[in-house]
């Protein structure tokens, strides 16, 4: 069985973080929001909305969130922007 994920970098998205879990969740087998050291809610909203969520304890960049996301080992992966 085949593996879709919707990978979402997130840094701070609090504000639009469970609108763009819950839009994607239709479409893909997993969400998963790669929280890359927020120091907001948005970790523990990402996960009330259903989303596996990976964080990074500091704010180490896009890249690093995406070659996490990359490591899921997921047959197809969409990156969505966390901000919508």
């Amino acid at each position: 069985m085949s593996l879709t994920i919707a990978a979402m970098p997130a840094y701070n998205e609090e504000r639009s973080i469970t609108e763009m879990v819950l839009g994607c969740k239709k479409y893909v087998d997993r969400v998963v929001v790669v929280d890359d050291g927020s120091t907001d809610m948005t970790a523990d909203r990402a996960a009330s909305a259903g989303a596996h969520v990976i964080r990074h304890e500091w704010n180490a960049g896009y890249g690093a969130a995406l070659r996490t996301c990359i490591e899921m080992g997921a047959d197809r992966m969409e990156i969505i922007d966390s901000d919508g």
